[in-house]
């Protein structure tokens, strides 16, 4: 082999080494550089689907498929049917605008925008006319069901019969059932339909219940008390939001603030559960608020009373499927884990069905689900491997905590037990109150009874009673 060629294979060799070990160093480079992906619509976490079961009967939709993720399932096929017919119910029939609002979708710009909400592979099996299509026919939808909802008759609106509306509903809350709210914006805009205000009905009638105001003489007008009742629902942002989910998610916890890092967690929560904490003289009440970023702890008049203001949470048959796909939502997103903590918290407080009772009373819960055993079963059955955001409700929980192990309170909490709630030892115990007050007074006057009248003439007496 001459000089030339032992170069040239030297040199080969060389580039081969360079390039494999250029492999190396971009693999571990990717490997280890954050996440830059601009996908908004995710799938359900491998970690929550403990079961095939519980995948397909929390988090698969049952009536209607929103988006590419279960679009062409055979079982939806019947709603896929109508969404051709409620869009031109919602355009009035009007064919040109369905021209206009295809032909503004499918600008390549928002055509590569709207997939950029989704994976690649998710969307690579639509042609650019067919995702467009999809999109459209599926933003129409829901806005004509959004419409049409609040309705004197929404089943004839729609035709469909009540049970489906009522999956219907809980399918457009499903994470892995969404499309950019920005096709709506866009649609709403475009093809000039107002139905804001629908929209707010339609996010803040889920799971919270709306508070009551405070009856006062003005209220009793009745454009003024239309105008108060209304306020909670006139503060709903729609500023980047991703989609229904995420609106949901972000009404539930407005106003939600972390506490500063200076405040640090008790040792450990050792309560266990309402019953115990009204035991110690601490009561709840619904709060205010439309938040489940509101807790709030408050010292009652007496010392060994407090009260705890939790948001007001009504539960029924879509209570359980919508709070595990909000869960879903907060482990594949950024947002803080409120809804989570939230759960955790309730899960913590109610052991039994007692303390769903106790809660129910408060105004804190509101069953329509059916007993409080099941109630009960739900949120235990949810908060199970649960991890809450440690920051969250940090100063209501120190501040519970510090209450319930207080000695005076823990005092009160066993003789609570011990006779108030037994009448027999109450009343043993009130006798021997009695007898001890009345003992306590025959000593008092027996030895401090100030001189009568009569006692210098008795004295003479007893000195003189021999004569």
């Amino acid at each position: 082999m001459s000089v030339h060629d032992q170069t040239a294979r030297s040199i080969k060799l060389t580039y081969e080494e360079i390039e494999d070990e250029q492999l190396v160093i971009d693999s571990i480079v990717n490997a280890t550089r954050p996440s830059t992906s601009t996908k908004r619509m995710h799938r359900v976490p491998e970690m929550l689907i403990r079961e095939t079961d519980d995948y397909k009967k929390y988090y698969v939709p049952k009536v209607v498929s929103i988006g590419p993720h279960h679009f062409g399932d055979k079982k939806l096929e019947l709603v896929e049917k109508l969404k051709p017919v409620f869009t031109m119910k919602l355009l009035s029939d009007n064919k040109e605008s369905l021209r206009s609002l295809y032909k503004e979708l499918g600008e390549p710009e928002m055509v590569q925008d709207l997939r950029n909400f989704y994976d690649e592979n998710m969307v690579a099996k639509f042609c650019n006319k067919d995702f467009i299509k999809m999109m459209l026919l599926d933003c129409c939808f829901i806005l004509y069901y959004i419409q049409s909802i609040f309705g004197e008759k929404p089943e004839d609106c729609l035709d469909l019969n009540s049970h489906v509306i009522v999956f219907l509903h809980q399918d457009l809350f499903l994470l892995e059932n969404q499309i950019p709210f920005k096709v709506l914006r866009e649609v709403m805009n475009l093809a000039n339909i107002d139905c804001e205000n629908k929209f707010k009905q339609f996010i803040c009638g889920n799971i919270l219940v709306p508070a009551k105001p405070e009856k006062k003489w003005l209220q009793s007008i009745p454009c003024i008390g239309n105008l108060q009742s209304s306020r909670g629902e006139q503060n709903m942002d729609f500023k980047d939001v991703d989609h229904l989910l995420h609106l949901l998610h972000r009404t539930l916890t407005k106003n939600a603030r972390i506490p500063g890092m200076d405040l640090h967690p008790h040792d450990r929560c050792t309560f266990r559960n309402v019953n115990e904490l009204i035991d110690v003289g601490i009561h709840f009440k619904p709060s205010g608020t439309m938040s489940l970023a509101n807790i709030k702890f408050t010292k009652g008049r007496w010392w060994f009373t407090a009260s705890v203001e939790l948001p007001s949470v009504t539960v029924d048959d879509s209570t359980k499927p919508m709070l595990l796909n909000l869960i879903a939502y907060e482990m594949c997103s950024r947002n803080e884990a409120w809804v989570t903590s939230y759960i955790c918290l309730l899960d913590s407080l109610i052991d039994h069905p007692e303390d769903v009772k106790a809660l129910r009373k408060a105004g804190v819960l509101e069953n329509s689900l059916g007993s409080d055993k099941e109630v009960t079963k739900l949120f235990n059955e949810i908060g199970t491997d649960l991890v809450p955001n440690m920051l969250a409700y940090l100063d209501a929980k120190n501040m519970i905590q510090k209450h319930y192990q207080s000695w005076s309170n823990t005092l009160i909490s066993q003789l609570k037990h011990e006779y108030v709630k037994s009448p027999w030892a109450f009343f043993a115990l009130l006798g021997a109150l009695i007898a001890l007050f009345l003992s306590s007074v025959q000593a008092y006057f027996t030895v401090w009874s100030p001189k009568g009248e009569c006692d210098d003439l008795c004295m003479f007496l007893k000195k003189y009673h021999h004569l």
